[in-house]
């Protein structure tokens, strides 16, 4: 009885320290050599790769967005 309780308790635990995904970015528009991504904090743009189109979910480049 003891171990279950200490196993069910261990689960909860580690349910509770589970981190939300990051944010998802879409790219809004591509032109020559860059794209505008929309990400939660505003509108940022990053230099066009080969395989990049419009409408195309990328990781959310945070680092780019300017403090506010």
């Amino acid at each position: 009885m003891i171990i279950f309780t200490m196993t069910l308790l261990a689960v909860v635990v580690a349910e509770a320290y589970d981190a939300p995904a990051p944010p998802r970015c879409v790219i809004d528009v591509c032109e020559e050599k860059l794209c505008a991504v929309e990400t939660p904090e505003g509108t940022v743009h990053i230099e066009r790769k080969p395989h990049y189109e419009e409408g195309m979910p990328i990781a959310c480049p945070l680092w780019l967005v300017e403090p506010t």
